[in-house]
């Protein structure tokens, strides 16, 4: 039984006088220095030729007048409607502000289906206004817009 527990002691204390010592013997270190000091030349550690990941000059505004080509499926003059639509909603936030959930769909025959909710009856007034001037659209359809602000229990509130 002795010899059990003196094998124990052994056991614990060879690995705590190691941890012990290694702590106790530390030395006191200056700060560590993990960046050059600012205007000094770094040299290439490599002879392999520089690339560039990103480009070093600055990025212009972004293009949002870029359009893709037509799904299949999709004729080219209803995809045509539909991005001038994108692109009128995109450009001028006035027309459909943040908060609107406005939903455009492009019919076979060029008639633009509104479904939705705008803020005001002038809101409408105004969307179907400036999505009826779009070279393409042939007709308006916006009885599927509800007009109000959602309650937050699935009610639309009209009354504000």
């Amino acid at each position: 039984m002795l010899k059990t527990i003196c094998k124990n002691v052994v056991w614990m204390a060879v690995p705590l006088s190691l941890a012990l010592g290694c702590a106790a013997n530390r030395q006191p270190t200056e700060a560590a220095v993990y960046s050059p000091a600012p205007g000094e030349v770094l040299t290439p550690t490599s002879g392999e030729p520089e690339q560039r990941i990103y480009s070093s000059t600055q990025p212009g505004p972004a293009d949002t007048s870029t359009s893709m080509a037509a799904p299949t499926g999709a004729s080219a003059a209803n995809w045509n409607v539909a991005e001038a639509i994108r692109e009128k909603l995109t450009e001028d936030a006035s027309i459909a502000p943040q908060g609107s959930s406005l939903i455009a769909e492009v019919g076979a025959d060029g008639v633009v289906t509104l479904k939705g909710r705008l803020s005001s009856p002038s809101e409408k007034e105004r969307v179907h206004k400036s999505l009826a001037n779009l070279p393409g659209v042939t007709g308006i359809n916006d009885d599927q817009v509800g007009i109000g602000r959602a309650a937050g229990n699935g009610i639309l509130d009209m009354n504000k």
